[in-house]
């Protein structure tokens, strides 16, 4: 029996449907070097929670410059990145340095026109990682080749041929951080249907005073809008993101994307119980707590007003540890610390800690305070609840959200009743006291587990979504 043309066609399309997609999960904004704090951390969680996964239809993938698309991990980028387990059938093994220069050589014959940061990670590949006298050989021989190579190729034909899309299985790619705001405008570009993004926020459309006049800053907006425009799907953080997300589109008149939401992972918690590290630990002298990079936005200036202001009424507050790194456009702060240097005495600036003194802080701090401008979660609010902890937090929606409304709330720019809260908290034992029981009642923190499998949930209808309206 013969099948027609069109049946077979036919059935071909049947058999594709059936396939699951596949879901990338795009790890490149991670490759330089590993941070647990803000963006990355979540990032970080994203590429375990997908090297850990069973599923064969999860990859974890990086922006190959050199060959302008997105290809999976090697052998030493897993082991830079993985924290846990990888699935068996993931792991990949470093062939030794004669197959994997053979393998570099194969890439630069493909796409004979990358740049020397396509060099550098090729060389990396022929070392595993190391970057010793042989990476700098493997690099130096690679950058010959490649050399030879464009002597032989004719350059336009070339150039248009390394950016050209190549049509795999069904699927989505969740783009990075540094994807997103472009840092390689070759990653994403036309039809971003297969895209889909993580939405921390869109502080630097809404608030451009708040950030630093960085061109990843400044451009932030346009690529966002650039993206949303060729159809990404968004994956946010918090409702509140999701709805001003949609809402700014709507004000550009640009059609609002898809918007998935998923529920923030307790990952400081979850690793406090794998350590058996979650109970109260009572100290001698009780201390506010304030987790946060360093910046304009997080408001530090108003809580150093406040700690003078108690200063110099006399008023004895516990006091503040800061916990974080000094960010952007903190001159201000800088300024009035120095013009009251007692405030040093009684503010302390811890810069970044390891998760473990994290973790010490979080279950030893009398109570937390977060009073920043505007926010996209606010880790550091939530996390005070998974530790049991009340804390006193802005009324920027996301962080209301982020603390299931249990929370005091108090505007960013009301100092005074940021004062009369902080001394409250710190003098009214049986109020704190009802703050904590609250928490034990009606709030648990939430496994990463659910969600990973919330983003996995979100990405999967986004394909079924996008299968449906071809």
């Amino acid at each position: 029996m013969t099948v027609e043309s069109s049946d077979a066609d036919f059935v071909t399309e049947v058999a594709e449907a059936a396939k699951p997609p596949r879901l990338s999960i795009d790890a490149t904004g991670l490759l330089p070097g590993k941070s647990l704090a803000g963006i990355p951390r979540i990032e970080n969680f994203l590429v375990n929670a997908a090297l850990a996964d069973p599923d064969p239809c999860v990859e974890v993938v990086a922006f190959r410059p050199g060959e302008g698309r997105f290809g999976p991990l090697v052998a030493f980028e897993q082991e830079q990145l993985a924290e846990g387990e990888i699935a068996p059938f993931r792991i990949k093994r470093w062939p030794g340095a004669v197959a994997a220069l053979a393998q570099a050589f194969e890439a630069v014959r493909q796409h004979p026109w990358g740049k020397r940061d396509a060099d550098r990670h090729l060389a990396a590949t022929v070392t595993n990682g190391s970057h010793g006298l042989g990476f700098l050989a493997a690099r130096l021989v690679i950058r010959a080749y490649r050399l030879y190579r464009r002597a032989r190729g004719r350059l336009g034909a070339h150039q248009n041929a390394a950016h050209e899309p190549t049509e795999g299985e069904p699927g989505i790619l969740l783009i990075s951080y540094s994807i997103l705001t472009r840092m390689d405008r070759f990653a994403v570009s036309g039809d971003a249907g297969g895209i889909a993004f993580l939405c921390h926020d869109i502080i630097p459309a809404l608030r451009p005073d708040l950030v630093s006049s960085g061109p990843m800053e400044t451009g932030f907006a346009m690529h966002l809008e650039g993206l949303v425009r060729s159809g990404a799907t968004a994956i946010c953080t918090s409702e509140a993101v999701g709805i001003t997300l949609i809402d700014h589109m709507r004000r550009a008149g640009i059609t609002p994307p898809v918007v998935h939401r998923f529920p923030m992972p307790s990952l400081l918690h979850e690793t406090a119980s794998r350590r058996n590290m979650t109970s109260r630990i009572e100290v001698a002298e009780p201390f506010v707590l304030y987790c946060s990079t360093i910046e304009v936005r997080k408001n530090h200036i108003m809580l150093a007003r406040i700690w003078q202001q108690a200063l110099e009424e006399g008023i004895r507050l516990p006091k503040l540890v800061c916990v974080g790194y000094w960010g952007w456009m903190v001159e201000p702060l800088r300024a009035f610390l120095k013009a009251h240097p007692e405030l040093l005495e009684q503010i302390i600036f811890t810069g970044s800690v390891s998760d473990e003194e994290l973790i010490g802080y979080y279950r030893s701090a009398c109570f937390g305070v977060f009073p920043s401008h505007i926010e996209g979660w606010g880790y550091g609010a939530s996390e005070c609840l998974d530790f049991g902890i009340p804390v006193i937090v802005s009324t920027t929606p996301s962080l209301i959200e982020a603390t299931g409304g249990l929370m005091p709330a108090i505007d960013s720019e009301d100092q005074q009743g940021w004062y009369a809260a902080i001394r409250k908290m710190a003098q009214d034992d049986a109020w704190r006291s009802s703050l904590v029981e609250r928490i034990a009642q009606q709030h648990r923190p939430t496994p990463a587990a659910a969600s990973w499998a919330a983003i996995k949930a979100g990405l999967q209808a986004s394909v079924s979504r996008a299968s449906g309206t071809r």
